[in-house]
């Protein structure tokens, strides 16, 4: 293969791999741990536990780079194959080529736009404000992903006991704050609106603190 097809199949793997990695890889199996009502019964909130959503929970001026890394070696991808498409509607090329340029333009489209997003929230959430919550632990999620372990806790603002309709909001944590916590405990967390990145975690106070979220 020439060398600018080689250097775009390589292009495209490594904005792929960058997406796949905010993607987390969450897979829809591991622990899940359940609050117990006031009842004794087990507490099942409506739970947004964002399974792969691009870049939540994410730095973000990490979703930032990846983001650009993605557009960026996307749009080179496009621009080196675009040539050889065009050469092929008037010229025959070897069929394995052909496959291996279209595979990488239509890869560099799906690059393209996913990383304008991912661009865009973390660009927004860079000049944003912090938003707050407060609320109670009503579950806690841990899943294998194609990276190893993702840690998510879900909090529901306000009493439970008196808005059992609420939905809990997931929050990707490390691995040290997921052990220190568990169902019911109540903590305050400060996060990114949108990227929904959490830079301060207020455990409860009987409990460990100064441990680093994800």
């Amino acid at each position: 293969m020439p060398i600018i097809v080689d250097l775009s199949v390589v292009g495209v793997a490594v904005g792929a791999l960058l997406l796949l990695k905010l993607v987390g890889g969450s897979m829809p199996w591991g622990q899940l741990l359940i609050a117990v009502g006031p009842d004794g019964r087990p507490m099942r909130p409506r739970v947004k536990w964002q399974l792969w959503s691009i870049s939540l929970g994410e730095p973000p001026r990490r979703a930032l780079i990846a983001g650009l890394a993605s557009c960026g070696l996307g749009m080179a991808a496009i621009l080196a194959a675009q040539p050889w498409l065009v050469q092929a509607l008037f010229h025959p090329i070897p069929s394995p080529l052909l496959l291996a340029i279209a595979a990488i333009f239509a890869v560099a489209c799906l690059l393209v736009p996913v990383g304008t997003v991912v661009l865009l929230r973390a660009l927004l959430d860079l000049g944003a404000r912090r938003s707050s919550m407060a609320g109670r632990v009503v579950g806690m999620r841990r899943d294998l992903g194609l990276f190893g372990h993702s840690y998510h806790v879900a909090v529901q603002a306000g009493d439970p006991a008196l808005a059992k309709g609420m939905w809990a909001e997931s929050f990707k944590v490390d691995r040290e704050a997921f052990r220190q916590l568990k169902p019911g405990d109540r903590l305050t967390v400060e996060y990114s609106p949108r990227l929904r990145f959490v830079y301060k975690m207020a455990l409860p106070q009987e409990r460990p603190t100064g441990s680093r979220v994800a």
